[in-house]
Parts: structure tokens; C-alpha cells; sequence
């Protein structure tokens, strides 16, 4: 069994969950080692001493396309994306829902240029709050992250200037985020061709 199918069939919402219980922002390769890797059950890497699988994660991951394969417990409700500098700089979004569990999470991940790729966990609440369901409720959110953001690294600026330097701050709904199969054969090849490993 390659090891991605692995990933697929024996990842656990409820380990998931629970790593999720302090998170609130880290390094997105953090989530991927921290958080994603854990919840899978009976996971080495002992034959990926390169690690190009957690790399391989990361992509799938941030696109949501890591979730959608796993229909069973996760659906994602709605993704979203921004450019704030077509050079280097954008954000991905989206909604996912833990099916059993009835919680939704707004889930943001921020790219940059150098490398320096963050994951943030905005928003959480029941699947029953349709108020804060709503798309315009998410988008104002994630509108708001933008803002504290940008809030934080020109702390003198008036926000409206600030604003101003983007090219399109402002998040649009999207119906996939999907790299497709070309990127992922380019870029992750021998993440593809890894073997799940027993251990007994």
C-alpha cells in the first residue's frame, strides 16, 4: 500500500481534534509534523529519512485536497483565496467540517515568497450556528485576520494605506484549490512512490 492511501484510510478526526485543542498558529510545516502525522495511526518514516512525505502533506494540506480524499469524516463548506502581492505573497482558506463531530473550522494558510508559510486556525464553532456559517460572516474573519496582520508589521500606518499597497486583499470564493496530478508528479515524486512500512 503506498504510504499516502496509508495516510488516507487510517487517519483518526478524533487524535485530529485533539492536537487542534492549543493551536492557533504555527509554521505549516509545524502543523504537518504536529499535528497531521499524529492523527495518523500506525504512520512511520522509516524509509523517508528526506522526509519528502511531510513536504508531499504540506501541499495536500494547505489546498484542502488532503481532506477531501477522507470524505468519510471531513467535508470542506467553502474555500477562499487573496493575493496581497501577485509576487509573493497570498493566502488560502477554507471551511472544514468534522462530520461526526458537527465542528467547523475556519483554517488560513499565508504564503510568502521566502518561504516562511504560516497556518492559522481563525475560527471554530458548531455546524448548528448558521449565523456564523453565513459566507459573509467568514469572509469578514478572514477580512480581519488580513487586517491584524498587516496591523502587526506597520503598526504606524493607517489601515486605508496600508490597504491601498495590495493587489487583492480582499478574500473571493473559490471552487477548488486543487494543484492537480502535473504539479504533484513534478514536484513530489518520490513521495509518491513511498510504501507504507509495518513495524511489528
Amino acid at each position: 500500500m503506498k504510504k499516502i492511501d496509508h495516510a488516507y484510510e487510517n487517519f483518526d478526526p478524533q487524535k485530529f481534534l485533539k492536537t487542534l485543542k492549543k493551536f492557533d498558529s504555527e509554521m505549516q510545516r509545524d502543523l504537518i509534523n504536529n499535528c497531521i502525522i499524529p492523527s495518523i495511526n500506525n504512520y512511520n518514516d522509516v524509509n523517508d529519512e528526506n522526509g519528502f512525505f511531510s513536504i508531499y502533506l504540506k501541499d495536500l494540506v494547505c489546498s484542502g485536497e488532503f481532506f477531501k480524499k477522507i470524505k468519510k469524516h471531513f467535508e470542506i463548506l467553502y474555500i477562499f483565496e487573496n493575493q496581497i502581492y501577485k509576487d509573493g505573497y497570498w493566502n488560502y482558506a477554507y471551511v472544514l467540517l468534522f462530520k461526526k463531530e458537527k465542528i467547523c473550522m475556519l483554517f488560513n494558510f499565508e504564503f510568502e515568497r521566502n518561504s516562511n508559510d504560516v497556518a492559522y486556525l481563525i475560527d471554530q464553532f458548531s455546524y448548528k450556528e448558521k449565523d456564523k456559517l453565513n459566507i459573509k460572516n467568514i469572509k469578514k474573519k478572514l477580512n480581519e485576520h488580513t487586517k491584524k496582520i498587516w496591523d502587526n508589521i506597520y503598526p504606524e500606518e493607517n489601515w486605508e494605506d496600508t490597504y491601498q499597497k495590495f493587489d487583492s486583499p480582499e478574500y473571493s470564493q473559490v471552487s477548488s484549490l486543487n494543484y492537480g496530478k502535473k504539479f504533484y508528479k513534478e514536484f513530489h515524486p518520490e513521495a509518491l512512490e513511498l510504501e507504507h512500512v509495518e513495524i511489528n
